[in-house]
């Protein structure tokens, strides 16, 4: 079965089927995942149980992997996941939840901001990839926007307004809403 993606939002989103993630992709299922993050700038994949290994395997395909030291507050010695794996859970190394008060637990709240991954990045990731493995039955909603699209959307009066502006998105300020302060 050949990779198809059906359209399911009005604007964006696309349902990909005909492909297994837990295998190698050949080239042409890469292009037209590829094309298919051009054209709806987020895909969904249905009914892919994989491993973190296949998880990073499957990145791969579209790059390196972005490092994601800075990002984050947890220490080396406390992930729980493959260094390659950002960790925005609220459990610990041990897999228990974390502490109410843990400065990890706190730092990950920030997710729940409006926020775009890696905008605060010199050079931002071509892609954010989202696997859950353990989806809450109520709550936890992930929410997507498609940039280009919104932009297209504008009047030109607004084009016109912001066209030569620069959005500089600083991961300090977004932590700090949230009462959290940079420490060494």
């Amino acid at each position: 079965m050949a990779v198809s993606i059906r359209q399911i939002h009005p604007v964006f989103v696309g349902e990909v089927s005909g492909v297994d993630l837990r295998r190698p992709l050949s080239r042409d299922e890469v292009a037209v995942i590829e094309a298919g993050m051009d054209r709806h700038a987020v895909l969904i994949f249905p009914g892919q149980h994989i491993t973190d290994e296949q998880q990073i395997a499957f990145t791969r395909n579209f790059g390196e992997i972005e490092n994601s030291a800075g990002g984050n507050v947890t220490k080396p010695d406390q992930k729980r996941l493959d260094p390659l794996m950002n960790d925005v859970s609220n459990l610990g190394e041990d897999n228990r939840p974390l502490a109410r008060d843990d400065r990890r637990r706190l730092f990950n709240l920030g997710n729940q901001l409006w926020h775009s991954d890696s905008s605060f990045r010199a050079v931002p990731a071509k892609y954010s990839l989202l696997s859950g493995r353990t989806v809450a039955k109520k709550g936890g909603n992930t929410e997507f926007a498609d940039m280009r699209a919104a932009y297209d959307a504008l009047d030109t009066e607004t084009t016109g307004l912001i066209e030569d502006l620069v959005c500089e998105h600083s991961l300090l300020y977004s932590r700090g809403l949230l009462g959290l302060v940079a420490t060494p």
